[in-house]
């Protein structure tokens, strides 16, 4: 049966309507898919930013005294981590996690584990050997970056983190505390922030976990950001 003209614009006219519905449908899912991702990534402290952030060169040291740049982080998810060998609390703490995280994403995930980093925030005192020494306490397979203070505090500034000088315990509130002048080889503390950076396999910042950190909250995150 021949149509007439008029027939063939109906039909065409009718199916260009299905299609439009359809694509309208297939928008509203993926919205309504990445509006619940948000919302499960923020319930566990995680954000996926809408465009990654691009990181200008990178010079730092690893904890083997080997040079570390961007190309470094290329072809695998990083977790880094901002902190210091002489912290009494939240580095330890978090750095438990981390490790306990990785034992456990080993034990029962199939897919590759990413990269946790340590970047400090104390280079004149966190040497490639102490950043091993320390790593070695948590998980040989950790990576620690060190460097020159400048070099460090760009790449922090570009994952958000800010971190001040070291401060000696007890002593005056002069704000010019440093290394020389604190009561006790121990005994300082240096403000910095305590999120951790996701970043892709393109060597980009990709997204940020928020403390408290626990095993679980990272590894229901990554699972998120990686998929």
């Amino acid at each position: 049966m021949q149509l007439s003209p008029s027939t063939k614009l109906g039909l065409i006219a009718f199916l260009l309507v299905d299609i439009a519905l359809a694509v309208i449908l297939v928008s509203l899912f993926m919205v309504r898919a990445e509006r619940e991702l948000q919302t499960e990534l923020r319930e566990i402290g995680a954000t996926i930013y809408e465009e990654p952030f691009e990181l200008s060169n990178i010079n730092l040291l690893d904890q083997n005294g080997n040079r570390f740049s961007n190309e470094a982080f290329l072809g695998n998810w990083n977790l880094v981590f901002f902190g210091f060998t002489s912290c009494p609390d939240i580095c330890p703490l978090t750095m438990a996690e981390l490790d306990r995280f990785a034992t456990n994403w080993l034990e029962s995930n199939s897919g590759a584990l990413p990269r946790i980093i340590l970047a400090t925030v104390d280079p004149e005192t966190d040497t490639p050997q102490k950043m091993n020494e320390y790593l070695s306490d948590f998980n040989p397979d950790f990576i620690g970056l060190t460097g020159e203070r400048n070099a460090l505090a760009v790449f922090a500034d570009e994952l958000f983190v800010a971190f001040g000088e070291p401060a000696a315990v007890g002593a005056q509130p002069s704000g010019h505390n440093t290394h020389n002048n604190r009561l006790n080889p121990g005994d300082f503390v240096i403000d910095h922030s305590s999120h951790i950076s996701v970043i892709d396999p393109d060597g980009n910042l990709f997204a940020v976990l928020r403390p408290p950190h626990r095993a679980r909250d990272i590894a229901e995150a990554f699972t998120l950001i990686a998929n």
